[in-house]
């Protein structure tokens, strides 16, 4: 192998050590006492697409977040994962489940609550037929009464049926 070679293939395998340290630390920070850097963790972690695959347990914990906004960018991350984030279906699931008036009362205005069933969903297609446990949850989203909701339910149920 030639020198130039070598320098190259170092490289990418020190890149590729940057990366891992860093999808780790923005794991950690996911368990931040601050909502604001939970939040811009989980959105740098959606941003990473497939590299942030070990992050998959710390993001499904996070879509249970207080925060709004932690839950939406956990769930989007997750979504950018595709078959890779599979673990999360029950959280994803969960994530389903996020309306006002629950026990805690989550933190953010009202509108981001279909945001987030509506990236949960989402995600839950992006898995495809290894989000099978989820159809039920995704059939009862399809008369949620928001119709993006709606929508990306219908859709994630034909992603998961079609492969």
């Amino acid at each position: 192998m030639g020198r130039i070679a070598a320098v190259f293939i170092m490289g990418l395998s020190t890149l590729a050590l940057g990366q891992d340290a860093r999808v780790a630390g923005l794991s950690d920070q996911l368990k931040s006492p601050d909502a604001g850097v939970r939040a811009r963790a989980a959105m740098s972690l959606s941003e990473l697409g497939g590299a942030a695959k070990t992050a998959v347990p710390a993001l499904a914990v996070a879509l249970a977040d207080r925060n709004l906004n932690v839950r939406y960018w956990s769930a989007s991350a997750l979504r950018g994962l595709g078959p890779d984030a599979r673990p999360a279906v029950p959280a994803l699931v969960g994530a389903l489940k996020t309306f006002p008036g629950g026990s805690p009362e989550l933190d953010g205005p009202a509108r981001y609550y279909p945001d987030v069933r509506s990236v949960a969903a989402e995600a839950l297609g992006a898995i495809g037929p290894s989000a099978k446990a989820a159809i039920p949850a995704l059939k009862e989203a399809t008369a949620d009464q928001n119709a993006d909701v709606r929508a990306a339910a219908a859709a994630a149920l034909k992603r998961i049926a079609a492969r």
